[in-house]
C-alpha cells in the first residue's frame, strides 16, 4: 500500500501538465472541423484546398473514392450544394503528429441534382506537417433513416 500511494500522488502531479498540452491541438481540431464545414456551406474552395492535403483522398457515401482535385471539383462545378451541415458527437485522438476524428451529423444538400440529405458519420485523419495539421483522409457512410 505504501509504494501505491506515492505512485498515484505522482501520477495525479504529472497527469494534468499532459492534458494542458493537449488541449490546444483538439481545439485547433476542433476549430478545424468546424472550418471545413462551414467551407462546404459556402462552397468556399479556398479554404477547403488550406484545409486538405494535397495527397488528400476521401471515400465517398456511395463507396468511390475521390482526390483532394475531384473533391474541390465537385464545388466548383455547382455539382456539391449543401446548405446545412451538422457535426454531432465529436471525438478526437491525437497520436503524435497524427489526429482522428469521428462525427455524426446530417446535412441538408445536393450531389449532381439529387438530393444527397441524411444523416451520416464521418471519419477524417489529419496530418500535422510543416507546423499545421491539415486533412488527408475522409471517410463517409450514410445512416439508414430510423422510423
Amino acid at each position: 500500500m505504501k509504494t501505491i500511494v506515492p505512485a498515484l500522488i505522482v501520477s495525479l502531479a504529472i497527469a494534468p501538465p499532459c492534458l494542458a498540452q493537449t488541449s490546444p491541438i483538439i481545439e485547433e481540431l476542433i476549430r478545424l472541423e468546424d472550418e471545413w464545414a462551414l467551407a462546404v456551406q459556402q462552397a468556399d474552395t479556398v479554404a477547403l484546398g488550406r484545409i486538405i492535403a494535397d495527397d488528400y483522398f476521401g471515400t465517398t457515401a456511395s463507396g468511390g473514392l475521390q482526390s483532394k482535385e475531384d473533391y474541390l471539383a465537385d464545388f466548383i462545378s455547382g455539382d456539391r450544394r449543401t446548405s446545412s451541415l451538422t457535426t454531432e458527437d465529436l471525438r478526437v485522438r491525437v497520436y503524435g503528429e497524427t489526429a482522428v476524428l469521428t462525427h455524426g451529423g446530417s446535412a441538408i444538400s445536393q450531389y449532381r441534382g439529387t438530393s444527397a440529405s441524411g444523416h451520416y458519420r464521418w471519419t477524417h485523419v489529419f496530418v500535422k506537417r510543416d507546423g499545421r495539421w491539415q486533412a488527408v483522409a475522409n471517410h463517409v457512410t450514410r445512416l439508414a433513416e430510423q422510423h
